[in-house]
């Protein structure tokens, strides 16, 4: 059946909540042009459409609650965006269904052009012809013509000639829509939401996971709330998922399926709400994890959000932990490479729910098992330098290459800023610099459309924490990267550019591109097999190389010697108990780390045969034979066995490595006749005052 309703009358029907909104409807996603060319057809007596509503006697989740059980009830179906944004501009406020982000009541109307804009200072301020939509019809006609008399004599002319006009713009709160209803008791949820979907063709169909949610509502009705007030909680953290995505997280923890189907429907409101207390902690942590261990500090650093999916739900199914530094490490590297091969390009949800059946199985280390699932799709983990042929800024191996420049500590070319602080977990700005400018490339005759393409492509650009002086944007690479090279060393090899000098001439660009695509590939590899667990055989020159270029950190310190001071030229055993409280906040932190010996602050390799010079044995044993007793003498003979000390040389040096296992103990500090506790904190290594100390040592080791 259908009626007709002045918006006046559907209006007055929402302010005394007999109009009201299903649960499963989508929030208000109106821009401000749909808005103003609403208003624009209702001034014209256009047709908009008709309205949609759904008269039940059946209790129904509603925005906002559960409908009354006796008497029926009016659910809007089709219908919402007009209505709201009708109801913002008669009433100045939103409606009592409204869920959404922007509400737009600012729109203004020429009464001599009929023109609707929204408000525009320069244009609307000092003329007396752009009148507010919302102020007119709130008082409507009759309450302008009452204050004729207070306007001034430009208004009152203006208002008197366009009275026909203004009469027009009052009649649209008669505007009427053709009501349509469905009734009677024969129609269930799913049924109202299929005809829904079939009337809304032109706006978007609900989902399974809209579905999903309006199931969890119903028998949960604060749950829109939380998931709703938790995404907006997350979101200045650079983690503001949509509610979709966590209605799938919910799922996976509660009945071990993402499909959204069969079990999900009989789970039981307390498992709802307990999974959705284990995937909010799931999801904080995991958050932290990323920003202060995997260099991402924003959701839209991964290629899919899907890559979370696993992750939170393993992680709530353990207590929001990762049980071991190693699984935590093997996660993030899947994480990786699910997000490089394009893990869930097809079949997403086929292949989302074989994985996290993976993790919610008893293996306390599924990544062996997820990671085979990606090479069994796509036949190697491994990168080569043709992937990344034609790969433009915003594909998968961009986001990645951004990622691995963060890790190498890259620095901005010309600030000297790193573009990732990691104590923070913050990124510092981000500025795709083309390293080969259009302007030069263009000049050298790459100005054809398949030119067009290599120029865009990753090997040509180069991340920066904010845009470059101007005259950087015309110049050669041969011009202003020598420069560069002096000003900020190791800044170029950060970000994998080929240091041969005749490759940064423009007559060299593809030249160029083949060697950095290469050099590309090749960090990548790198980096991913770093996550992977390292023996001491593995630790290689490669190894060190690696961990060099990403910089100090919190699980890794530099010291340029052991005890010979290079600015006095001579030996300091002030030096040696540097080395010493440092070795100690390894020791006492939870995920321990390595000290590099022979490696300068900046990263520089300074070698060890000034140590060497400075010992009764000037070698290597007699370097590793000095270590052991200082060691000894102010940690104590037991810290031993949480070190392992290997020797590598780079570029004609020796840097010595002590790797740190953490310590089952509380290792203290003897200097003077009394103990220090120190602790790796950041990237630096602090003494803590007594009651801090008694309080970590509590929690670190129960009391020890």
């Amino acid at each position: 059946m259908h009626e007709v309703r002045s918006i006046a009358e559907l209006l007055k029907q929402i302010q005394l909540n007999e109009i009201l909104l299903p649960e499963f409807q989508r929030g208000y996603v109106w821009k401000s042009d749909q808005v103003r060319g609403l208003v624009q057809s209702l001034y014209r007596r256009h047709p908009t459409g008709h309205l949609l509503i759904w008269k039940t006697y059946r209790p129904s989740p509603v925005r906002g609650g559960m409908v009354a059980s006796e008497g029926h009830s009016l659910l809007l179906l089709d219908g919402q965006q007009r209505l709201t944004s009708l109801y913002v501009l008669f009433e100045g406020k939103a409606p009592p269904f409204y869920e959404g982000e922007s509400l737009f009541w600012n729109l203004y109307f020429n009464v001599q052009t009929e023109e609707f804009r929204f408000w525009q200072v320069t244009l609307m301020e000092k003329n007396p012809a752009w009148i507010s939509v919302h102020e007119f019809l709130r008082e409507g006609l009759n309450g302008l013509l009452e204050r004729m008399d207070s306007f001034s004599d430009d208004q009152r002319e203006i208002y008197q000639r366009n009275l026909a006009r203004l009469s027009r713009l009052d009649r649209i709160r008669d505007y009427t829509y053709t009501v349509d209803q469905l009734s009677g008791e024969e129609y269930s949820v799913a049924e109202v939401v299929e005809i829904f979907n079939r009337v809304n063709k032109a706006g978007t169909p609900l989902t399974k996971a809209d579905l999903a949610l309006a199931h969890i509502c119903s028998i949960w009705p604060q749950a829109r709330e939380e998931l709703r007030g938790f995404s907006h909680a997350m979101k200045p953290l650079g983690f503001g998922v949509d509610m979709s995505f966590l209605v799938r997280c919910i799922a996976g923890v509660a009945a071990g399926s993402v499909l959204l189907e069969g079990t999900f429907y009989r789970v039981e409101a307390e498992t709802l709400q307990q999974s959705w207390t284990a995937v909010k902690g799931a999801f904080e942590r995991l958050a932290h994890v990323l920003r202060r261990e995997a260099f991402i500090d924003d959701i839209g650093d991964l290629p899919t959000l899907y890559v979370l999916v696993p992750m939170i739900v393993y992680l709530a199914k353990h207590d929001g932990v990762f049980p071991t530094d190693t699984i935590m490490r093997r996660f993030i590297r899947w994480m990786y490479l699910a997000g490089l091969w394009s893990r869930y390009s097809g079949a997403t949800e086929t292949k989302l729910q074989q994985d996290v059946s993976l993790v919610g199985g008893g293996d306390i280390d599924p990544t062996h098992e997820l990671e085979q699932a990606i090479l069994r799709e796509r036949g190697r983990l491994t990168l080569e330098s043709s992937d990344l042929a034609g790969a433009k800024i915003g594909t998968a191996y961009a986001l990645f290459s951004y990622v691995l420049a963060r890790s190498r500590g890259a620095r901005d070319w010309f600030t000297g800023i790193k573009l990732y602080d990691q104590a923070m977990g913050r990124s510092n700005g981000l500025e795709a610099h083309h390293i080969f400018p259009k302007s030069v490339l263009k000049a050298a005759h790459f100005d054809s459309a398949d030119d067009f393409k290599i120029i865009n492509e990753l090997a040509n650009r180069a991340y920066l924490v904010g845009k470059p002086d101007a005259k950087f944007l015309k110049q050669a690479p041969n011009a202003y990267l020598p420069e560069v090279d002096e000003q900020q060393p190791g800044a170029l090899r950060a970000q994998c550019i080929p240091m041969d000098r005749d490759l940064w001439s423009p007559d060299r660009f593809l030249d160029f591109l083949a060697a950095r695509r290469l050099l590309l590939a090749q960090a990548m590899n790198e980096f991913l097999a770093a996550w992977l667990p390292v023996t001491d055989a593995e630790i290689d020159e490669t190894w060190v190389r690696r961990h060099i270029s990403a910089g100090e950190s919190e699980t890794l310190e530099f010291k340029s010697s052991l005890r010979w001071d290079r600015k006095e030229n001579r030996a300091n055993k002030d030096l040696e108990r540097v080395v010493v409280k440092t070795l100690a906040g390894f020791l006492n932190a939870k995920k321990g780390g390595s000290l590099l010996i022979g490696v300068t602050d900046s990263g520089e390799i300074a070698g060890l045969a000034d140590d060497y010079a400075s010992l009764e044995k000037q070698n290597r044993d007699g370097f590793e034979l000095r270590l052991h007793q200082i060691v000894s003498r102010d940690l104590g003979e037991s810290v031993s066995a949480f070190l392992t000390v290997t020797f590598h040389q780079l570029d004609g040096f020796d840097v010595c490595l002590i790797a740190v296992e953490p310590s089952d103990h509380p290792v203290y500090v003897t200097e003077g006749g009394a103990s220090a506790f120190y602790l790796r904190v950041g990237n630096a290594t602090r003494p803590l005052p007594v009651s801090e100390a008694v309080r970590f040592v509590q929690t670190r080791w129960g009391g020890a």
